[in-house]
């Protein structure tokens, strides 16, 4: 083996001591491309910053005129073993709430596109995504662990060498979308919000919120596509309500074709379902809420979303994962709904049949309940602060009117309301101003009622200052 007779040009950029080997033990332990390429530099702190990699991917880049195409080689590649690892994890825990890719062709785009940067970002992304959700690390043969969030700090990283708008193919898109499940998991909401506009905004340049494009396209391309565009859709009109953002993805655009497979885990139909919750209330509402204006509302689009929201659908097969999803969402939007007509000024609810709108609250309320009992605590996390916050808007509606009851009906009510408030305060979440608020009013009404004990707001839960309420 030679022997150099400079250092290399990782180890200068590092200031780090080079055994001057091709490669250098440095570079070989790292994962580093070693080169010699630029002049003796002075030793200086051994730890790689993320600083001294960005300059040591412009040296290389710049002087050996490395393709664009090719995945820089100065930043640590992640292992293809815990990239696959990582895959199998999704597929069988994560690929019914965001179906995306199925494992087999994950692991095809994993052995034929590694070296391809945006299909590595991607998988990257998703790894991290996965972590993430799941809550969990995974370590490689040589004993490096990796975290989610490890992994969407390398993806980030990546993103400075490919152009966004240069080709807006649904690598990238995907990319951000797994990106923007990261930063929700980890309750950056500021962030997580940010990086689902920026995936929106490349739906919109590669053409895919208009359905005639979708008539270029392969049924497999067609059909990834149509995934991404309603979990975006969805992440969008969730974003509305709490961020109190404007809409601009529509339901225009047909949602994919339902797969016919032995494997219950790749089955479509609960995701499906649940684009369809997200789909009956129409832009307008989801705008209404965003404005926290009724106007854009009439009598008849709330009833559309009572009558079609209003019972489970019989042709979703009970799935643990999306299942919940579904159920969770269906009873978000319709306390979403009563809310809008409550503290809308001579509006009522005649469609229902119950005379009363302020009982609605208790029987949306007690429909949740009934879910819980057969769904395992540990399935609640992996959704990120969605289930938490729906179950939250649940028990809100309920805080708000359970004053307004008779004896008897209060009675009720508030037997409800506390099995609700111990369901909600045993979840984790992100926005910790909601939880607050919805404590206080807890807090304050239960003084005067027959319950043994104060509720208290779970330890687990964390005051983040980003979070916009």
């Amino acid at each position: 083996m030679s022997i150099a007779k400079q250092s290399c040009d990782c180890c200068r950029v590092r200031r780090v001591k080079c055994d001057r080997h091709r490669p250098c033990s440095n570079c070989f332990r790292r994962h580093l491309k070693c080169t010699y390429l630029q002049p003796l530099k002075k030793r200086g702190p051994r730890s790689i910053r993320a600083k001294s990699l960005r300059k040591i991917a412009e040296v290389q880049t710049i002087t050996l005129n490395n393709n664009t195409r090719t995945t820089p080689v100065a930043l640590m590649k992640v292992p293809k073993k815990v990239i696959d690892h990582c895959l199998r994890l999704y597929h069988d825990n994560l690929y019914l709430i965001w179906p995306v890719l199925c494992y087999d062709d994950l692991h095809k785009l994993l052995e034929g596109n590694f070296d391809d940067c945006y299909a590595y970002c991607f998988l990257v992304s998703l790894s991290a995504a996965t972590l993430s959700d799941l809550q969990t690390e995974i370590k490689s043969e040589d004993g490096v662990s990796f975290t989610g969030e490890k992994l969407c700090s390398l993806c980030m990283l990546s993103r400075q060498f490919f152009d966004d708008l240069g080709n807006s193919d649904l690598f990238r898109i995907m990319t951000y979308y797994c990106l923007h499940r990261c930063y929700a998991q980890s309750a950056d909401t500021r962030t997580s919000y940010r990086l689902s506009c920026e995936a929106v905004g490349l739906i919109k340049v590669a053409g895919f919120h208009r359905e005639e494009t979708y008539g270029y396209l392969s049924f497999n391309e067609q059909q990834i596509a149509r995934k991404v565009y309603y979990l975006l859709f969805m992440t969008e009109r969730y974003y509305a309500i709490y961020l109190h953002c404007s809409t601009s993805l529509d339901a225009t655009i047909s949602p994919p074709q339902p797969e016919i497979s032995s494997d219950p885990r790749l089955s479509l139909d609960s995701f499906l379902e649940v684009i369809r919750v997200f789909t009956v209330p129409g832009k307008c509402f989801f705008d209404a809420l965003a404005t926290n204006s009724a106007n854009a509302c009439t009598e008849a689009s709330l009833a559309r979303i009572w009558t079609e929201l209003h019972t489970t659908s019989f042709a979703v097969k009970p799935w643990p994962y999306r299942y919940i999803d579904f159920l969770f969402s269906r009873h978000w939007i319709r306390a979403l709904a009563w809310k809008l007509v409550f503290h809308a000024k001579g509006m009522r609810m005649n469609f229902l049949s119950n005379s009363s709108n302020t009982h609605i609250p208790v029987e949306i309320a007690r429909d949740m309940l009934g879910d819980t009992f057969s769904t395992p605590n540990n399935l609640y996390d992996v959704h990120g602060p969605g289930i938490p916050m729906k179950a939250l808007e649940v028990a809100n509606a309920l805080v708000d009117v359970v004053n307004k009851y008779d004896h008897n009906e209060k009675l009720e009510a508030w037997n409800v309301l506390y099995d609700v408030s111990k369901f909600v305060f045993s979840l984790k979440h992100c926005n910790h101003k909601m939880v607050q608020k919805f404590s206080t009013k807890c807090q304050s009404a239960l003084i005067s009622l027959p319950i043994p004990e104060y509720l208290q707001l779970d330890d687990s839960s964390k005051d983040f200052t980003d979070i916009i309420s």
